[in-house]
């Protein structure tokens, strides 16, 4: 296309490239755009460029939040090492399943999440002509999962709680407290402020879906907040955050997991408990206690996701129906032996 100084070609998924000066012939203007057409088939001939194109794309930097970036991120090690020189037009669906077979082995959580990666840029790249088949990834199953963490029992949640109140860490405990009686997410917990205390609860907005829930008030939850509301008053910084670290400062995600960590270790080699557990167990434990509607009270979007975080055993009758004959165990004789 023209422009004031020349000429110059725009394509979706590519940088405003110039091509030529405006006083450029016809065929001039065409050999530059060959040139450049020719350079971009070359530039973007493998999955690294691929990659590379996303994260510089707005649907990654503006609409994609900075925990899901990290995560994309991650996945995206993985990718690079096996398939990053590779043509995107070359991957197949057998090649992927050698991968998820390979890397599921021994991570299928892993694995699962990194071809899913794979396919997001496949079919962001197909949508901008920078890939010309179909998604391979699609015709490729998933690696079953575990489920992952585990049910912690009342008394080893009593007992690291004493623990921590007894090493001086008042606001883990509250963490603790409020992660438990709102099946909430780490970092929901630790993003509370003053603005989230409400009339009838606490607003606990999950930032993985945004889903917004008004968790309303206990005595137990109220107690927990007020707890952490008045723990850390004197220092000079004060923050809106109602879990505040020593300094007055709303925690990160690394400075509360390495008091986590060190804690759980402690408490184990003391005998406090018997098998360490995660902050996120928190969770599971509370959809397993919780009695009513788990999808309702955890947030989920569908209650088969409720339904992986509840490890409370199914109580169901047994069967009534009337033996057929004229014998009965009741009416065994004595003198019958009971057969091995």
């Amino acid at each position: 296309m023209r422009y004031p100084r020349g000429y110059r070609v725009r394509r979706r998924g590519y940088p405003i490239q110039h091509l030529a000066g405006p006083d450029a012939s016809r065929s001039e203007v065409w050999a530059a755009y060959e040139r450049w057409q020719t350079g971009q088939k070359v530039k973007n001939s493998t999955v690294n460029d691929l990659i590379d194109l996303y994260f510089a794309s707005p649907q990654y930097t503006k609409h994609l939040k900075p925990s899901t970036q990290r995560d994309y991120e991650r996945y995206s090690k993985r990718i690079r090492k096996v398939f990053g020189e590779m043509d995107p037009d070359n991957i197949t669906s057998p090649i992927i399943q050698m991968f998820l077979d390979a890397r599921g082995a021994e991570h299928p959580t892993a694995a699962n999440r990194e071809k899913t990666f794979l396919g997001i840029i496949m079919t962001w790249g197909k949508s901008r002509g920078l890939v010309n088949i179909s998604n391979p990834c699609d015709a490729v199953k998933p690696m079953p999962e575990n489920p992952g963490g585990r049910y912690v029992e009342d008394w080893e949640y009593d007992a690291f709680w004493e623990f921590l109140g007894a090493k001086g860490h008042l606001m883990h405990q509250c963490a603790m407290e409020i992660a438990y009686l709102c099946a909430a997410r780490q970092q929901d917990v630790l993003a509370l402020s003053t603005e989230h205390i409400q009339e009838e609860g606490l607003l606990i907005v999950q930032a993985k879906t945004g889903k917004q829930q008004i968790k309303l008030w206990s005595p137990r939850l109220k107690d927990a907040v007020e707890m952490a509301l008045s723990t850390n008053t004197q220092t000079k910084v004060q923050t809106s955050h109602i879990l505040r670290g020593r300094t007055g400062r709303g925690y990160t995600r690394t400075g509360f997991n390495a008091v986590w960590q060190r804690e759980q270790r402690a408490a184990l080699e003391s005998g406090a408990i018997k098998k360490r557990f995660r902050f996120h167990d928190l969770k599971i434990k509370a959809i397993s206690d919780f009695e009513g509607d788990t999808q309702r009270f955890s947030g989920h979007k569908t209650r088969s996701m409720a339904e992986r975080y509840n490890r409370t055993p199914d109580r169901v009758d047994t069967l009534t129906k009337t033996r057929i004959g004229t014998r009965d165990w009741h009416h065994k004789s004595k003198n019958e032996k009971t057969p091995h």
